[in-house]
């Protein structure tokens, strides 16, 4: 099942989730390691992983850091690697951290 997909049935059970909360419920699921159908079919389930992302946030809303130096990892401090976006739009990347910014090498 992709990400695309598991987004689409926890829109389906909590419409009410805003798409970044639904996006990170069903990116949660995705990589979680368990059978997403088993996870979309508990509702209390779904109810935690939200209650999880909203703490989460909460907390990094305390201890957010500011990127100084866009190639590196603000967290770990170690070199991001370029990547391609949507419209062949370049990027760098910390794959342990989720980091992304944008790259100020305007090749296509």
């Amino acid at each position: 099942m992709t990400v695309e997909a598991i987004l689409g049935k926890v829109m389906d059970i909590k419409p009410e989730l805003n798409n970044a909360t639904a996006r990170a419920v069903a990116t949660d699921i995705y990589y979680g390691g368990e059978d997403p159908q088993t996870i979309l079919a508990t509702k209390s389930v779904i109810d935690k992983l939200i209650s999880g992302y909203e703490s989460r946030q909460a907390a990094a809303g305390a201890r957010s850091v500011v990127a100084n130096d866009p190639t590196v990892c603000s967290i770990c401090k170690l070199p991001l690697k370029p990547v391609k976006l949507a419209d062949g739009r370049s990027a760098v990347y910390c794959a342990k951290h989720f980091v992304v910014f944008p790259s100020t090498n305007k090749e296509k």
